[in-house]
């Protein structure tokens, strides 16, 4: 096989997104095959990362931080609370997803506590741009809530309906679906 030889700035990234698409299953990715899919050497897959637990941390890092960045971008729009909710579940919806406790638990035998660490925080980012929504909507008289945070522990888990395609087609598309959960989430926030 050619490999085409990258300036390694450039390698990271692109590493990043092509081992993430690979790792369905952590014990089945080796660094070998990370290197093949990328059209890298083995050698340069190595040179950015030490081995496979720090690639799979940095790569499950990196998504919840565009995830986090995504969801921010979608929760500054200037429309109601209700409609920046529906905005984030659609465009989760619309996303593949894999099931990541049980990745994580998969990898777990592989990875250091800074490695959890790392991936838990970047994790919890997600969710801390939502709890700082739902306090200013709180503050704002726009919602009741109790605990800003628990309200958005249970949102993110109100969108992980999206690996429930039979559910979603039934209930009509994404589109629906969406409007479907914001408004039952919605019940139970809304001041009146």
């Amino acid at each position: 096989m050619k490999h085409i030889y990258y300036p390694l700035e450039a390698i990271n990234c692109y590493l990043l997104n092509r081992y993430f698409e690979l790792f369905i299953k952590y014990e089945k990715v080796s660094m070998e095959q990370v290197a093949g899919a990328s059209d890298v050497t083995k050698a340069s897959v190595y040179y950015y990362f030490k081995n496979k637990a720090t690639l799979f941390t940095v790569s499950v890092s990196s998504m919840f931080q565009r995830i986090t960045k995504q969801t921010e971008k979608l929760l500054q729009n200037s429309k109601g609370l209700k409609h920046r909710l529906y905005e984030v579940t659609l465009d989760h919806l619309k996303r593949p997803h894999i099931d990541f406790e049980t990745l994580l638990q998969e990898a777990t035998s592989s990875l250091t506590e800074d490695h959890i660490h790392e991936i838990r925080e970047a994790e919890k980012a997600i969710h801390q741009a939502l709890e700082n929504v739902f306090k200013q909507a709180a503050n704002n008289g726009e919602i009741v809530v109790a605990s800003p945070q628990l309200l958005a522990y249970t949102f993110s888990t109100v969108t992980m309906i999206r690996n429930k395609k039979e559910l979603i087609n039934e209930l009509g598309g994404p589109e629906k679906t969406a409007q479907a959960l914001v408004d039952l989430f919605w019940v139970g926030i809304s001041p009146n």
